[in-house]
């Protein structure tokens, strides 16, 4: 009776593992996600947008890539904080390091700040979206 017992048990077992294998094979994987966020608080930046929507166009092949512009360190506080809490990587251009970056990546230590010039935004996007 015991040994039935055992026997049936591991029987159980070894299915419900099988089963959390397999259900995990049939996932599939997560794209790189990122936000590029330009600040426009001390004046419109052309440069730096195009830029940046000829990079998120690009990467957007392979990830999932959002462009904002934000005109007051209390949007970008707002953007960084909403992209980060949802899993996105951050590029960003013109932001305050002390408003919109050290809060929120202390707040989410696994997000990625990657902080550059207009003409840096091609090489960070292409580095966040692998």
């Amino acid at each position: 009776m015991t040994q039935l017992f055992l026997t049936f048990a591991l029987a159980v077992l070894a299915l419900g593992v099988a089963g959390f294998v397999f259900q995990a094979e049939g996932q599939p994987p997560v794209p790189p996600r990122f936000v590029v966020v330009v600040d426009e608080s001390a004046g419109r930046d052309d440069a730096a947008v195009d830029a940046a929507t000829r990079a998120v166009t690009a990467a957007r092949r392979g990830a999932e890539g959002e462009l904002r512009i934000t005109r007051t360190p209390t949007e970008q506080l707002s953007v960084t904080g909403y992209f980060a809490a949802r899993g996105y990587d951050v590029v960003g251009v013109g932001l305050d390091p002390e408003i919109a970056v050290d809060p929120v990546a202390e707040r989410y230590p696994d997000t990625h700040f990657s902080l550059v010039e207009a003409g840096g935004i091609p090489a960070a996007v292409l580095a966040a979206a692998r």
